[in-house]
């Protein structure tokens, strides 16, 4: 019977809105550098609500950071002139998170003040769905022409271990990989490449990097022309090559059930089997029930229902691989129950010796 439940919904319901979770990679108020960004709503019948993070650089923890509300209009742009100062009463360099329940699209333009105007460059917003586990930075220059800097965001609540490679214009692995630990939702600082991956004097004169992650990320760089001071924004590009590291470990999640939507964050697509997961599990806007299916059908979160407002913690571990199913238990939480469900995906870990495996 429970399989037919889940069969039913799969088929004949439309897919659920979930939360978008969008990164501006690079913002800040400092010196004569300032950010202009630009948030979209494209509903025609409701006004949106924004949760805005303002994430410093240091490469440090920034779990903590509490949202400021943007308010959107149906149909609207909402201007954010020198957004880091006007919008969350700071200065200093890091990037900025977006999450809504509804849909939004958010650029930036991020731009030195000179004597004779600005200069500088587009930032495109990127859904959290499209951070890699592997990329590739192409279009590297380090030289008396050219510098380069480079930085990169976590847009998980939870550790990412990332591995970088730096190539010369030979396509020569330059020097040992460098391995950066980047805490939750952790901005390392646009920095010159060359110092960051240890260059030393290799002919970078048109190089690249390639980067590995067990957790997906944003990574950037931007190329700077010594004489004009021209910057070019140039983010990573795919790596279908690399092979992304995914030994199991301990993750976490927030699970919020909301009217119309079951929203996980960060994304559930990071998992690989043995991982260690713990839910945890928020009740909003009315009683709503919740339940997680594995890919064989064995339930491996039971039924359970919160009331608007309460808690509560589930851990589990992921024992195989395939598409896991969750779903409202609660019939009559709302008019929007039909779609209070959705599904992810889980591979495989590398089972501790370094040979991934399953994908």
């Amino acid at each position: 019977m429970r399989r037919s439940l889940v069969v039913f919904l799969t088929v004949c319901c439309t897919t659920p809105v979930l939360a978008k979770d969008v990164f501006l990679s690079i913002a800040g108020t400092v010196s004569n550098f300032r950010t202009d960004s630009r948030v979209f709503n494209p509903s025609a019948t409701k006004d949106i609500a924004i949760q805005a993070y303002f994430l410093p650089v240091g490469n440090t923890d920034n779990s903590a950071v509490q949202p400021v509300t943007i308010n959107v209009p149906k149909r609207s742009q909402v201007i954010l002139d020198d957004v880091v100062t006007a919008v969350f009463h700071t200065s200093g360099i890091g990037a900025i998170r977006l999450s809504s329940a509804d849909d939004f699209t958010a650029t930036s333009r991020i731009y030195a003040q000179t004597a004779s105007g600005t200069l500088g460059q587009f930032v495109e917003g990127l859904d959290s769905s499209k951070a890699k586990k592997s990329g590739a930075l192409l279009q590297v220059k380090s030289n008396a022409a050219f510098r380069t800097n480079i930085g990169a965001a976590n847009p998980n609540n939870v550790e990412a271990n990332v591995t970088w490679r730096l190539y010369d214009r030979n396509n020569a692995l330059v020097g040992s990989a460098t391995n950066t630990k980047m805490p939750p939702y952790a901005v390392i600082a646009p920095q010159n490449i060359v110092a960051f991956l240890g260059a030393g004097s290799a002919d970078l004169s048109d190089g690249w990097v390639s980067f590995t992650s067990d957790q997906p990320l944003f990574a950037y760089i931007s190329v700077i022309d010594s004489a004009t001071t021209d910057p070019t924004y140039i983010p990573a590009g795919d790596d279908s090559g690399a092979t992304a590291a995914t030994t199991p470990g301990a993750k976490s999640f927030d699970v919020t059930l909301r009217n119309g939507a079951i929203v996980f964050n960060p994304s559930p697509s990071t998992l690989v089997q043995g991982d260690t997961v713990t839910l945890h599990i928020h009740g909003t806007e009315a009683v709503h029930g919740f339940e997680l299916v594995s890919p064989g059908n064995a339930i491996v979160v039971p039924s359970l229902t919160l009331d608007p407002g309460a808690s509560t913690d589930r851990t589990f571990i992921v024992s195989e691989q395939g598409t896991f199913s969750y779903f409202c238990t609660n019939s009559s939480c709302s008019p929007q129950h039909s779609t209070m469900f959705g599904s992810f995906v889980v591979g495989k870990g590398d089972g501790g010796d370094g040979n991934p495996r399953g994908y």
